[in-house]
């Protein structure tokens, strides 16, 4: 049975994954039509920055399916799932506005934690691993629960990495990974 704390906790990290949702959620159908993953020559789509067989050694399982769920010129999201269609982890990169996007998901964390730590009376990073990473991009964060995050320039990455095991020694290998094909 849940704590109250955990429900808090759960709700605070759902509101703070909102401060880096860009623009509408869901499937962007228009968008996808309009943006078949490349723009001037460049490759906007996320789901060509890791193969199956990267996923499936992150994720320690075959992963059977990849879709790219949303698509715009400034962002694209791709989600990774098993054979049994289970989601296994999940890649946004903002390809443009970035920064922006960074600094709009660090102030919404902020106040998550002060929320969590008023009603509760303890800090969020006592109850979940998260935060800065140094020497990644010009910026990273990681988290277990959380989107963890990289900037590099004016792209964001942000990976959902709350289904792999050992998440917080694979962050650092992975933001590399994918920093090196930006």
């Amino acid at each position: 049975m849940m704590r109250t704390w955990q429900y808090r906790l759960a709700i605070a990290c759902c509101a703070l994954s909102v401060g880096c949702g860009g623009e509408a959620g869901g499937r962007n159908d228009e968008a996808r039509a309009a943006n078949d993953g490349t723009t001037g020559g460049k490759d906007l789509n996320a789901c060509h920055l890791l193969s199956h067989q990267e996923v499936s050694a992150l994720v320690e399982r075959p992963i059977t399916m990849r879709d790219q769920t949303e698509a715009t010129p400034r962002y694209s999201t791709c989600e990774y799932s098993d054979s049994s269609g289970q989601f296994a982890f999940g890649l946004t990169v903002y390809w443009s506005g970035g920064k922006e996007e960074w600094e709009t998901w660090r102030m919404a964390q902020g106040l998550g934690k002060q929320i969590f730590a008023k009603t509760e009376g303890v800090e969020v990073d006592s109850v979940v691993r998260q935060g800065p990473v140094s020497g990644l991009g010009d910026g990273a964060y990681f988290s277990e629960l959380l989107p963890s995050l990289v900037l590099a320039g004016d792209v964001l990455v942000e990976m959902k990495m709350n289904f792999v095991q050992r998440a917080e020694t694979r962050f650092r290998p992975l933001a590399q990974k994918l920093l090196s094909r930006l």
